[in-house]
């Protein structure tokens, strides 16, 4: 998957005006998700992704544990958005990571209890 693809499912499944706007939002959304995973999670995320997406992703840190309402406020802060743009942001880079990731990915989102159902938008998982 090319990156301007990546961002283009970002971009129209959030709804966003510009391509800029669903990189910001997509790069904010990455970091987060990346902050909830396993240092070995990330990193296979990161290798099934283009370069410009997968460089959001820090694969150094053990995951925290933290709720979807943390989730969605952090990104809300890192891309300077609402919390409405926020979750619509955060439904259409999970559909881009499930078309990018491949099977790998329900290995990742199970990293993510049930709670985060809603947030995710019924992207597969526990």
């Amino acid at each position: 998957m090319e990156p301007s693809e990546f961002y283009t499912i970002v971009r129209q499944q959030a709804n966003l005006e510009s391509a800029e706007e669903a990189e910001a939002a997509a790069d904010a959304v990455l970091e987060t998700f990346a902050e909830r995973l396993s240092p070995g999670e990330s990193e296979e995320i990161a290798e099934r992704l283009p370069d410009e997406p997968a460089g959001a992703i820090g694969t150094d840190d053990e995951g925290e544990d933290f709720g979807p309402e943390e989730f969605r406020t952090r990104v809300e802060r890192r891309a300077g958005i609402d919390e409405d743009l926020a979750t619509r942001a955060t439904r259409a880079t999970v559909h881009a990571l499930e078309e990018a990731a491949g099977e790998a990915f329900t290995d990742v989102r199970e990293q993510f209890p049930a709670e985060y159902d809603d947030l995710f938008g019924g992207a597969s998982g526990s």
